[in-house]
């Protein structure tokens, strides 16, 4: 298993500035007193974000993650499911930005996040 498979992603749903992502809650995103890990949220942020900017660039291009920029505002017991609603904040040749909002099942808001995706060539040069 990968990171990916890992996440437990349900769906991501992209229109043409904005997605909504669904991750569903196991034990693999949880800290060792039972609440959700920061870690975890951060992953899915990057993830859904990266599969956005992909279904935005060429494909000669890919969207890597570049920047994340986290704000934890409320703990959960690692139970049930997170929503990510993303905005795309900005679209530039080299870059995308993106706001996501992470909310738990009852709405409340659990964490915001800015992530910013290098766009890149596919052919990486070594």
């Amino acid at each position: 298993m990968n990171l990916i498979e890992g996440l437990n992603i349900e769906y991501i749903n992209v229109q043409e500035d904005t997605f909504e992502a669904k991750m569903n809650l196991t034990q693999f995103h949880s800290q060792n007193l039972g609440f959700l890990h920061g870690g975890a949220m951060i992953a899915f942020g990057e993830t859904v974000s990266g599969y956005a900017s992909n279904q935005k660039v060429s494909s000669n291009r890919v969207a890597m993650g570049q920047t994340i920029v986290a704000n934890h505002m409320k703990p959960k017991k690692t139970e049930g499911y997170i929503l990510a609603m993303g905005k795309l904040m900005h679209q530039g040749k080299t870059s995308h930005v993106w706001g996501i909002e992470m909310y738990d099942e009852k709405g409340r808001l659990l964490s915001y996040l800015t992530v910013t995706n290098a766009i890149v060539s596919a052919v990486i040069q070594e």
